[in-house]
């Protein structure tokens, strides 16, 4: 069984730019790592829209529906892990799940999520009153769905491999703020989305205090400010308004920024979390699978049966105990970067 990280976000925060900005980085290598794909024609998919990204100086079109890819993770050669990457549209977040197939197969991709990464505009979150930033970026519904899925089961007490989650926030277009939130390493912006994204911060801290009966390393959580452009390569176009967020000519050829790092801090930390739980009763998975929208639990099972699901779980946490010194070098990269959701 792959690890599994879900990408997700908003409408026009800067997933598919940051996706293609990754892929481009990954396959031929960066601090030692990289990633290669199971299909071979998925990298090629990539890279035609980051082609015409970087020669025509235009922005790739959004995401589309959902796309799932198989990728391995090496460093230095070495295989670190399979894991599935998915990538959502932004609109759906905001549908019910039995209007949208797409909603409720997001639902389900959460419920068994190894990792997400959320993907939040930067300059929204700067210059936007804090109630609309909230709203443009999907804050409150993203909430919604870690806590439905991740963080009330684990209070519940329903522990096991799929419960505790890791979350990376991504900043994107944070070239693009006002000097005021580039000062001190982005110091006012991490504050700033520590308020945008207020539902995760204060479960995670509640989580983290001593009065918690949650282990601590159950939910690693942190943030990063990138660019997907680079320093003084995109220019303000218009400051946005309404559901219009600002937009942005490009003024010279991308040179991405601390891309790779949000992505390899999911996948660190998570092998590593997850490499800690051994064993989880299939009574106690058969009970939380049933509580599920029937829609979302068809595409969790997809057509396996609860004990082969607990069956891939157990194997792959045996897995991963094995592999704990290659873990170590991949969280230990990504964590010197990374920000912490909590101060």
């Amino acid at each position: 069984m792959a690890l599994k990280v879900t990408l997700f976000g908003g409408t026009g925060q800067g997933k598919t730019c940051y996706t293609l900005a990754l892929l481009y980085l990954m396959v031929d290598g960066i601090d030692g790592f990289r990633i290669e794909d199971e299909d071979v024609n998925t990298t090629t998919k990539y890279m035609k829209p980051w082609a015409d990204f970087v020669m025509e100086k235009e922005w790739p079109a959004p995401t589309m529906g959902r796309r799932e890819d198989t990728f391995r993770l090496y460093f230095q050669d070495q295989f670190i892990t399979d894991f599935l990457w998915v990538d959502y549209q932004g609109g759906a977040i905001n549908q019910p799940t039995d209007e949208s197939d797409a909603a409720a197969q997001l639902h389900a991709d959460i419920q068994e999520s190894n990792a997400v990464i959320i993907v939040a505009d930067a300059y929204t979150i700067a210059t936007r009153p804090l109630i609309e930033a909230r709203m443009l970026t999907s804050a409150p519904l993203i909430f919604h769905l870690l806590n439905t899925y991740k963080f009330r089961p684990a209070q519940e007490g329903e522990m096991g491999v799929n419960e505790g989650i890791t979350v990376a926030i991504v900043l994107t277009k944070a070239d693009a703020l006002p000097d005021e939130f580039k000062e001190n390493n982005f110091e006012k912006l991490y504050a700033r989305a520590r308020q945008v994204f207020q539902g995760v911060h204060d479960f995670v801290a509640e989580e983290r205090a001593k009065i918690s009966g949650l282990r601590p390393w159950l939910y690693p959580s942190a943030m990063l400010a990138v660019s997907i452009v680079g320093e003084g390569n995109a220019t303000l176009a218009a400051e946005g308004k309404g559901y219009e967020l600002a937009s942005f000519n490009l003024a010279g050829s991308p040179e991405p920024e601390n891309i790779q790092y949000p992505f390899l801090y999911s996948i660190g930390n998570e092998l590593d979390r997850t490499a800690l739980i051994l064993e989880e009763h299939m009574g106690d998975l058969e009970t939380r699978l049933s509580k599920l929208d029937k829609n979302v639990l068809a595409r969790i099972l997809r057509g396996r049966t609860i004990k082969q699901l607990h069956e891939e779980r157990v194997e792959l946490a045996e897995r991963l105990k094995e592999m704990e010194p290659k873990i170590r070098t991949v969280t230990k990269t990504a964590n010197k970067k990374m920000r912490p959701l909590l101060v």
